[in-house]
């Protein structure tokens, strides 16, 4: 016999649909890497992404993942923006919203991240505004070494929240000494999902 929600489990919380996002999130990067090692919102020294995954069975290159679905980003407003001048004039405390603003703050913690592989995960719904604004700022590293990737994350009710990349990573250069004390945690740290070989 099926159970029916009740209207308690249908509306969720931002920390419950952030949890979700980072649960789908984690699900395309262990499709798309090799033999991953995933560690969900880890506390290591330099870096503290939503999710890390390290391919090659934890040996690997370092791909980390912000997501960001707060308001300001994710376009959850009582009326819906349509283009930038709306973003500009709406969020949930009525006050005004500098869209740009916001992105350019994570596009800077994206980009100073000691991570190969860097991304940021946003709402399906507002790829179409953010992804112009993130380009405008830049994808790449001022050397050209590296790319940010972008995921949407698409919202789907009571089914599992779909992650998608949209726009593909480059690998960055990171520095020996920061690679060094990350991998000191990850010694230590055990993954909150790890693949079988």
């Amino acid at each position: 016999m099926a159970t029916v929600a009740n209207s308690q489990d249908t509306s969720l919380d931002s920390r419950k649909r952030h949890g979700r996002a980072v649960n789908a999130v984690a699900e395309l990067l262990r499709r798309k890497i090799a033999v991953p090692h995933i560690y969900l919102k880890p506390t290591a020294k330099l870096l503290h992404p939503d999710v890390l995954a390290v391919d090659r069975a934890g040996s690997g290159d370092l791909h980390a993942v912000e997501i960001k679905l707060e308001t300001g980003v994710s376009g959850r407003h009582p009326k819906k923006p349509t283009d930038l001048r709306d973003w500009n004039q709406i969020n949930k405390d009525g006050h005004s919203v500098d869209l740009p603003g916001v992105v350019k703050k994570f596009h800077d913690q994206l980009r100073s991240s000691p991570a190969n592989y860097r991304y940021v995960a946003i709402p399906a719904e507002t790829c179409t505004s953010l992804v112009p604004i993130l380009v405008d700022i830049g994808l790449y590293s001022p050397d050209g070494i590296g790319r940010l990737g972008v995921i949407s994350i698409r919202d789907k009710g009571e089914d599992r929240p779909e992650a998608e990349i949209v726009l593909a990573r480059e690998r960055f250069r990171v520095e020996p000494g920061k690679m060094i004390a990350i991998e000191k945690f990850l010694e230590k740290a055990k993954p909150d999902i790890e693949v079988r070989i």
